[in-house]
């Protein structure tokens, strides 16, 4: 009795922190959350069964169902989660999917259609008594490959964090959380503890997997506000948007009653790119062999606001229309811009990761400005009206150094770090039409 009392306990328990992960897997759609889901589901499942087994009996059916999603289920999709979360090539991501997919499927067919030997009673059944050979390989294999794995990513992302790898510190904890709870799972379902030990194991993982996923993006309260964000949420540096009056941005979710209150006037620059809070600009330069006028801009800039590649510009801007040459237009490299292409990405930020993402956008800034002579424009704006959007802008000398920029390791690195940041993501390719020389970006402020 005492055991179908933790049982049931632990089911309610379990199924609650089911319901609120899979909401949040819902809504913002993330693979590592999606597949912690099926984790959640195979522990619920699981213990379910054992309040049912312990009250009224164990049969068949509640076995199956308790090795399918504790013994199975549960280990196999919870590193499937982490690998998603944590892995930083697309190609192991892939594999991780398909392995644990294929495997899952071909271990439920087996588990489902193996007979069972023994009798069942209101004792928590073990499975090396109950199922035959291959039954037990399949789950023994799904344990040592879960436990690898969640071992592995946690060393990885120590690894990286004592590198002074921001990401990896912040993902730390819930990762060393939700190995913790790969351990309590794998304990649980060997048959080596006592039915209330075993309970209480699966209960405190499923609760250990919901806090630690909770723990990897911002959690939004409906009915607490912003009291998630933490006390210093209030504190945090002003935006430009935010100085012209209108409030930090919030989910639709957390965004208390409103207040009556007067209108402001709109703002005539909403929907606009911008560079935020710019700095002044620098005088122009001319080159010396060119005192007819500008064909170069000094200056670089900016934080996820704006930067100008190697000082490119667009000749022909300042210069009257009747004195312009004839023929294509050309660059501040002196080549002639008939072949430049460029490009626009739209990124939309999961809410409290601009300020994560524009770090990563500075150093992508400054690292092509290094490197990349032949991209001519690099710049990131922020969208006035809309704080968790950013668009980038690059303009290319030709679709080689496009080439050459989508091979260079920062831009690797860029897109593997900022994954995390970001919800969904558009790409637009370009080809220059009319063209005239941008105006200085601001410097890269201090952050």
């Amino acid at each position: 009795m005492v055991s179908a009392l933790i049982a049931l306990v632990a089911t309610l328990g379990a199924l609650l922190v089911t319901g609120l992960l899979v909401q949040r897997a819902y809504k913002d759609r993330l693979l590592y959350l999606i597949a912690w889901s099926f984790t959640q589901v195979g522990l619920s499942l699981a213990l379910l069964s054992m309040g049912v087994g312990f009250l009224a009996g164990f049969n068949g059916v509640l076995f199956r169902v308790m090795e399918l999603g504790a013994a199975l289920i549960g280990p196999v999709w919870l590193a499937l989660g982490m690998i998603e979360l944590i892995a930083r090539y697309v190609q192991v991501r892939f594999a991780a999917w398909l392995f644990a997919i294929s495997y899952t499927v071909v271990a439920i067919v087996i588990l489902l259609l193996d007979p069972l030997k023994g009798s069942l009673s209101k004792d928590l059944p073990k499975p090396g008594s109950t199922y035959d050979a291959l039954p037990l390989l399949l789950i023994d294999g799904a344990h040592v490959v879960a436990v690898l794995a969640l071992a592995a990513c946690t060393g990885v992302t120590a690894w990286l964090a004592s590198k002074q790898d921001q990401e990896a510190a912040e993902l730390l904890i819930p990762i060393a959380l939700v190995a913790l709870a790969g351990v309590l799972v794998v304990s649980g379902t060997r048959g080596f503890l006592p039915a209330p030990l075993a309970v209480i194991a699966l209960g405190g993982a499923a609760g250990l997997v919901w806090y630690g996923a909770m723990r990897t993006i911002p959690v939004y309260d409906d009915e607490e506000g912003y009291d998630d964000y933490g006390d210093d949420y209030g504190n945090e540096p002003m935006t430009g948007y935010e100085e012209q009056g209108y409030p930090r941005s919030r989910p639709e979710s957390v965004r208390p009653d409103p207040v009556p209150a007067p209108t402001p006037p709109p703002d005539p620059r909403r929907g606009e790119l911008r560079f935020p809070e710019p700095a002044p600009a620098e005088p122009l330069r001319f080159p010396p062999d060119n005192p007819a006028g500008p064909t170069a801009v000094d200056g670089v800039g900016g934080r996820a606001g704006a930067a100008g590649m190697g000082g490119a510009g667009l000749g022909g801007a300042g210069i009257p229309e009747q004195n312009r040459p004839a023929g294509p237009p050309r660059s501040a490299f002196g080549g002639e811009l008939a072949g430049a292409c460029g490009q626009i990405t739209v990124y939309t930020l999961l809410d409290g990761r601009e300020d994560a993402f524009d770090r990563l956008a500075t150093d992508l800034v400054k690292a092509a400005l290094a490197v990349e002579p032949d991209t001519m424009i690099f710049a990131c704006h922020e969208v006035v009206g809309g704080p968790t959007q950013r668009i980038f802008y690059q303009l290319f000398r030709d679709e080689a150094a496009f080439a050459a920029h989508r091979q260079q390791p920062h831009l690797q690195r860029f897109l593997a770090e900022s994954r995390t940041h970001v919800l969904a993501t558009n790409v637009i390719e370009l080809r220059l039409g009319a063209a005239k020389v941008p105006l200085p970006a601001p410097e890269f402020p201090g952050r």
